[in-house]
């Protein structure tokens, strides 16, 4: 289940609670293993845009706990980090912006457009 990717599971305008977010992969986990007809979820690796506020260790504690008793038990969780990159929308200059607090550093301009940087998805399930 390599490259799988969910373009519904992307957060990055609104905060949300890592618990709710861990429920979320769990559940997107469980339907993909039924899906392939597996019986155990070895590896979930999940891109986490680099100013987003999810805590990985965070996540990974809530997965251990929410995924007891479900084919991904003993799953290892690998994050990845997105590299956050943004548009000027006054001069068209693209930058990376290195907080989430940012101006665009050709022009000044705070109207910007972020394009990659707070996302959160699952980029691969690894199950057997």
């Amino acid at each position: 289940m390599t490259g799988w990717r969910s373009a519904g599971f992307f957060y990055g305008e609104a905060p949300v609670h890592e618990y709710a977010v861990t429920e979320g992969i769990l559940a997107i986990v469980q339907e993909e293993a039924v899906k392939a007809g597996a019986s155990r979820v070895d590896e979930i690796v999940i891109m986490i845009g680099e100013l987003s506020t999810f805590v990985d260790e965070s996540i990974d504690l809530y997965f251990a706990e929410l995924s007891k008793g479900t084919v991904a038990e003993r799953a290892r969780l690998v994050f990845n980090r997105v590299e956050a990159r943004a548009d000027c929308l006054a001069c068209k200059a693209e930058f990376r912006p290195l907080s989430a607090l940012y101006s665009c550093p050709e022009c000044g301009s705070p109207l910007c457009h972020l394009k990659e940087g707070s996302e959160l998805y699952i980029d691969s399930i690894e199950a057997t």
